[in-house]
């Protein structure tokens, strides 16, 4: 059995790798944030919820949104798209990176990121323990 192909662990790299290519954008606008007319780019924060919905394939997988700061459940497809989305402020040479935003969207990628790391790293520990034989 490949673990990587079971719904669980996709869906849980596929979310990993859409945080990675979030970090990474996110390093490219502070990279760029004296640059003239540069406008910050970031992930599609709904591509998360088209993948969810998308593995579902009308299985029935749901979410409620218990918190107005929780993902909404909407569908679509599982594929990470980038998205030009300006900061609250544009300077005169028309950069709209301001490095406050882009570092706390950071630590909240870098947050996201251990915590599914966290998730998988329980995951790999429930396998191995239903594995091991009875009375070990």
């Amino acid at each position: 059995m490949d673990l990587a192909n079971t719904p669980f662990f996709g869906l849980l790299r596929a979310r990993l790798d859409q945080l990675s290519e979030r970090q990474q954008l996110i390093a490219e606008n502070i990279a760029n944030a004296s640059t003239p007319g540069y406008r910050p780019r970031d992930v599609d924060t709904a591509g998360f919820e088209r993948m969810l919905a998308s593995a579902a394939g009308g299985r029935g997988l749901g979410m409620s949104r218990t918190n107005a700061m929780h993902m909404a459940p909407n569908g679509g497809s599982g594929e990470v798209r980038v998205v030009t989305r300006d900061d609250s402020e544009t300077t005169i040479d028309g950069n709209a990176v301001v490095l406050e935003e882009q570092m706390a969207r950071a630590a909240e990628t870098r947050m996201a990121f251990e915590t599914g790391i966290a998730l998988y790293q329980k995951g790999l520990e429930l396998v191995r323990m239903a594995a091991r034989a009875p009375g070990r």
